[in-house]
């Protein structure tokens, strides 16, 4: 297996100014468009239905929860600002975190926000209904008009980005307009004593009601989710965020303001229609209703345009099923994605009451954007020296204001009695976690973005089957006699088998039955490897496959064959940062569903007969102690050599004695535990440093077996400092065992990069 991997990255997963693009996006939003998703996404059913219930909470006050909302609001759309411009790609709160977070709780912060966006959009869609209802029709269903809306905007998105994002601009010059009229025609009978009179002073009503309100204040977030189809993104989306959010805060002020002044008996959802209606006459109220209804569809078209391509990036880093990232040829658009949105934003809809729906949406929103100003703060001291196109001033002190105040915010909800969207809340995020370890827990061990699956070209069966399997793959001519004759050695130990493969790689344009005379050719080196099977005295199984990416052939021949060991050949060092082991190696040990044994050859015999096992009892080391056992058995050592296993401990120089005592105890135990006719012999290696104690004690054996460093579940970790420093320092062969357990690799494939 070739480790050699491409060329190395910056830290961060991109060349530094380089942005990571989904493939297939079309980039067709201009400044205006990007302020029509903001504006649109915050214009929206917010002012039109939760101006009524803040003003009937808190009266005037309602004025400073809204602008308490947007201050709020302004110390994540700075966050935002500065990610976008290193990171102008779609994906948004989530990419920021993928960037900076484990994938774990990247994950949860990308759930977080395809909740938010759904429950958001699902609320502007019952404030349709409510609207729709009030003023225009009663239909049989009250969620009916929302939900054919619904589904025409799911349409939309799906037939192209540049037709929502010329509807978006159309729908948001024409409500900003109606609600200019609407305030024009209000303020007319505008009295500073019926402003001072209803002023609410209950400071914790007025900042649950801000809370509450928090929602409309969220499309500055659509505008960074649409990244990867905005025009100049690095300058644009910056613009567009501050520009959106200064228009919008001073309209819902003044649109407070009339609904104040309107003096209407009772404060519902449906108030600032019944206020145009009293200071526009029945046709403007009649216009201002309308307008109200267009707006909710400009909202509910932002969200659906945000939340798909939220979805998208996740699906495209491993976060959501690779399907939700397929684009349509003709109209390059995330059509599963978006499906994916409409539906669930329909079943929010369905479920919860529009006040339960804004504190939903508000809690799961607040709790991503705590995570996004903390990825901000650990973002720039993990990455000092990547450009920033636009810094936050006062790093870490605006992003933790801005925590603070998510958080406070998030309190109120709970606080002032609403308890059922937090109970709602906790149960999704549960059900999000609980679905994404299921789900990569039990994946097929294929890498992420590997194609289209391989295929059997050529298959040569052994006539039995065998109780142990290992499957090994035939890359380099010169290693694989070597590699083969040691698989036999450890198969014969076991009564087991060993499966040569060869994989036939084509280029992704080339259909694999062209690749016919390549075929031949690997099947006449597997015909010279399995003409040994006498000598072995082992079956061998030899298979050609045909496909575009190795790493996937063989971990689909290791899931078909399921072979309990790959055995590897390995140069012992990678020449890339991102490429640990090397691009085909690195997805075997990271997903294959069985032990690795990688096998470095140095100069001396191929079958090693002497093996130095350094062991500290972890669980790599003791399943590499059964496999030694079995290279080194009586019988089993190559040329009818003794064979001998050195089970070794490394002791700094300046130990105590009793810490020498302590080790030779653990090693007797472990020597304990062996078979009873093994040769295995003990020993302490004393000096300064691990590896080099392990190097000059391995001049006196043909080979060292390490098992992989550690616990960990990540290959960048598994095989880290300890194996490779051996791999490159030590004079003869250097085999590296990762052991495969069952709970470990499920926890390994959640976490897991």
């Amino acid at each position: 297996m070739s480790a050699d991997g491409s060329s190395a990255s910056s830290a961060n997963g991109s060349s530094a100014g380089e942005p990571t693009v989904v493939a297939g996006l079309s980039r067709d939003l201009g400044l205006v468009s990007a302020l029509a998703i903001g504006t649109g996404t915050m214009i929206a059913a917010g002012i039109f239905t939760l101006s009524g219930l803040a003003v009937g909470y808190v009266g005037s006050a309602a004025i400073v929860s809204f602008l308490l909302a947007a201050l709020v609001a302004a110390f994540t759309a700075l966050t935002y600002c500065e990610f976008t411009s290193i990171y102008p790609s779609s994906g948004e709160g989530y990419l920021y975190a993928r960037k900076t977070f484990p994938p774990l709780l990247a994950y949860l912060v990308g759930w977080c926000i395809l909740l938010g966006y759904a429950s958001s959009c699902a609320f502007y869609i019952a404030s349709l209904s409510t609207y729709f209802n009030e003023f225009i029709w009663h239909a049989p269903l009250v969620a009916l008009p929302g939900l054919v809306f619904l589904a025409a905007l799911t349409l939309l998105n799906m037939k192209g980005t540049k037709e929502s994002g010329t509807f978006q601009i159309v729908v948001t010059v024409a409500k900003i307009a109606l609600l200019v009229w609407f305030v024009a025609g209000g303020l007319g009978g505008f009295s500073a004593a019926s402003i001072t009179e209803r002023f609410s002073t209950d400071l914790p009503l007025i900042a649950s009601t801000a809370a509450l309100v928090f929602i409309t204040f969220f499309g500055f977030s659509a505008i960074a989710a649409s990244a990867g189809e905005v025009m100049n993104p690095t300058k644009t989306i910056p613009r567009a965020i501050f520009i959106s959010m200064l228009v919008v805060t001073v309209l819902y002020a003044l649109v407070v303001l009339v609904v104040v002044v309107a003096d209407l008996t009772e404060y519902t959802e449906a108030a600032m229609g019944v206020a145009a209606r009293a200071f526009l006459g029945p046709i403007g109220g009649a216009v201002i209703v309308g307008g109200a209804i267009f707006s909710m569809i400009s909202a509910s078209n932002a969200s659906i345009l945000a939340g798909s391509r939220v979805a998208l990036s996740m699906s495209h880093r491993s976060h959501l099923p690779r399907f939700f990232g397929r684009i349509g040829a003709r109209t390059h658009t995330p059509y599963v994605a978006v499906l994916a949105a409409g539906a669930s934003i329909g079943v929010f809809a369905l479920l919860l009451p529009l006040e339960d729906l804004a504190h939903f949406a508000n809690l799961v929103l607040l709790l991503a954007l705590c995570f996004v100003n903390a990825a901000l703060i650990i973002h720039r001291r993990r990455f000092p020296d990547i450009e920033r196109p636009f810094r936050v001033p006062l790093v870490p002190l605006l992003p933790a204001l801005g925590i603070a105040a998510n958080i406070y915010l998030i309190l109120q909800i709970p606080i002032q009695g609403h308890l059922q969207p937090v109970l709602l809340a906790i149960l999704a995020l549960l059900v999000g976690l609980f679905w994404y370890a299921a789900w990569r827990g039990t994946r097929f061990e294929v890498p992420d973005a590997a194609g289209p699956g391989s295929r059997i070209v050529a298959l040569r069966a052994s006539p039995r089957e065998a109780p142990f399997r290992i499957l090994l793959p035939v890359c380099n001519p010169h290693t694989a006699e070597p590699l083969l004759r040691m698989a036999a050695t450890l198969a014969r130990h076991r009564d087991g088998e060993v499966t040569l493969l060869r994989v036939v790689q084509v280029p992704d344009q080339l259909p694999p039955e062209l690749a016919r005379e390549a075929i031949e050719a690997e099947d006449d080196i597997l015909e010279r490897l399995a003409a040994l099977e006498g000598e072995l005295g082992v079956p061998i199984t030899t298979e050609v496959r045909v496909g575009h990416n190795v790493g996937r052939a063989i971990l689909e021949a290791r899931r078909e064959d399921r072979s309990h060991l790959i055995v590897l050949g390995w140069k012992g060092f990678t020449t890339t940062a991102r490429k640990i082991l090397g691009e085909v190696t690195d997805d075997v040990v990271r997903l294959a569903r069985a032990d690795i044994l990688l096998v470095r050859f140095g100069p001396g015999p191929a079958m090693p007969t002497r093996i130095l096992l350094p062991t500290a009892g972890g669980v790599h080391a003791r399943k590499a102690k059964g496999y030694a056992v079995g290279l080194t058995a009586p019988g089993d050592a190559a040329a009818g050599e003794e064979g001998l296993l050195t089970l070794a401990s490394h002791v700094p120089a300046t130990a105590s004695a009793e810490r020498r005592t302590e080790q030779e105890e653990r090693l007797a135990k472990e020597r304990a535990e062996l078979p009873e006719g093994a040769a295995v012999e003990t020993r302490i290696l004393e000096g300064a440093g691990v590896v080099e104690s392990i190097v000059a004690a391995a001049r006196d054996y043909d080979a060292v077996m390490v098992g992989a460093s550690g616990d960990s579940f990540s290959s960048r970790i598994v095989f880290g400092t300890i194996p490779e420093r051996i791999a490159r320092e030590a004079p003869g062969t250097v085999m590296v065992l990762k052991s495969h357990e069952r709970v470990r690799a499920f926890m390994g494939r959640v976490a897991a990069d």
